[in-house]
């Protein structure tokens, strides 16, 4: 009857871990989403400035090669800001990778003590 008990009591504390785990990592998978919509809302804002800037300068009798160039040095802060906008959003993914495998060791333990 002790052994029930004791099994009961493991499923119940692993249950607990696993939705406080699920509680969790859904918490910061949210953040991340928030967190990404905002800076791609930013990087995009980020670019139409550009944009227009190069389109306040560029004139009509400009050659291509201007264009060009003057089009790619307005959008090199845009693109520098995307790609570190993606790291930062990789980043978070793997540290809520972390995240979860820590509490799925923690599950593992709380099911094998006893």
């Amino acid at each position: 009857m002790t052994t029930i008990n004791r099994i009961l009591e493991r499923n119940q504390m692993a249950n607990l871990l696993a939705l406080q785990c699920m509680l969790r990592i859904s918490g910061l998978l949210g953040i991340g989403i928030l967190s990404s919509v905002r800076k791609n809302l930013d990087t995009y804002l980020l670019c139409l400035q550009h944009s227009t800037d190069y389109v306040r300068q560029s004139r009509i009798g400009d050659s291509p090669d201007q264009l060009v160039a003057g089009y790619a040095d307005a959008m090199t802060e845009c693109v520098d800001k995307s790609w570190q906008d993606f790291r930062n959003n990789l980043q978070i993914l793997l540290l809520t990778q972390d995240e979860a495998l820590i509490w799925v060791a923690r599950i593992d333990k709380a099911l094998l003590e006893g």
